[in-house]
């Protein structure tokens, strides 16, 4: 014993806690589990925003078409009713089939005028066909965060959800 300390005993303050490895054990586990399945659940909810947005995106595109295409072909909403077809047939052409599986199309003519700040808005009015409104409408299966969540819900929700797209093309003034 030299200067009053015992030779071969070191005092440190880690020294109670190596005394007792148990209170250790499974701990790096239990955050590594945690860890994980935050990460998991992170993924299903970035898969499924991406599924949801590309469905949305895709049924916005047969929308823009089937409008742009009616007002391009001066299509009427008045006795013939054109416009419904030709946006119609516009759709069918690009994968989306009318009053099949939920879906829908609506077509409205009108004009366009231009609202509060500055912004161009559709009027329906079927005696004119100005601008073509065209709106594609189809279930698509509730997202899995949403179900997971409806599992604990008192009341049940129901499995699909619907999206829906809305379109507005004007035709240009005829030249002659």
């Amino acid at each position: 014993m030299s200067n009053g300390v015992a030779e071969g005993v070191l005092m440190s303050p880690l020294d109670g806690y190596a005394a007792m490895p148990t209170r250790q054990r499974g701990a790096i586990g239990m955050m590594a589990a945690l860890t994980l399945g935050l990460a998991l659940l992170c993924t299903l909810i970035v898969v499924d925003s991406g599924r949801l947005y590309l469905e949305k995106r895709s049924l916005q595109r047969i929308a823009d078409i089937a409008a742009l295409e009616a007002a391009g072909r001066r299509g009427t909403c008045s006795d013939a009713a054109t416009a419904a077809g030709f946006a119609t047939q516009s759709a069918t052409r690009n994968g989306f089939t009318p009053n099949t599986g939920g879906r829908t199309l609506t077509t409205l003519c009108g004009t366009l005028t231009v609202g509060l700040q500055s912004q161009r808005v559709f009027v329906a009015d079927s005696t004119q066909a100005l601008a073509i409104q065209v709106v594609a409408a189809h279930p698509v299966p509730r997202s899995i965060a949403a179900g997971i969540v409806a599992l604990f819900e008192k009341t049940p929700s129901p499995a699909n959800i619907t999206i829906s797209a809305t379109a507005v093309a004007a035709s240009a003034a005829p030249l002659a």
